[in-house]
């Protein structure tokens, strides 16, 4: 199952990369939510970055295509310190 949720986050991956991030499927729970961890980079245009409901709404719905278990998509950022 992670296998076909990291399949569906390698589609948005590029474009996140080009503005310094990079996202990764974390974890999904046994009640279908998908946490996807966004590293920011030294590099990253944070403005440049979509608010989390609109990616996890993105998100949710790319996945529940691949994995109609999928109920929600949590983001969990990481920032440089």
């Amino acid at each position: 199952m992670l296998e076909d949720l990291d399949r569906v986050v390698n589609e948005f991956r590029p474009g996140f990369d080009a503005d310094g991030f990079d996202v990764v499927v974390e974890s999904i729970d046994p009640g279908g939510l998908v946490v996807v961890r966004v590293r920011h980079r030294p590099d990253a245009c944070e403005e440049c970055l979509m608010p989390d409901d609109t990616i996890a709404a993105i998100f949710k719905t790319a996945m529940r295509r691949a994995v109609p278990g999928v109920t929600g998509v949590e983001l969990r950022h990481e920032r440089p310190a």
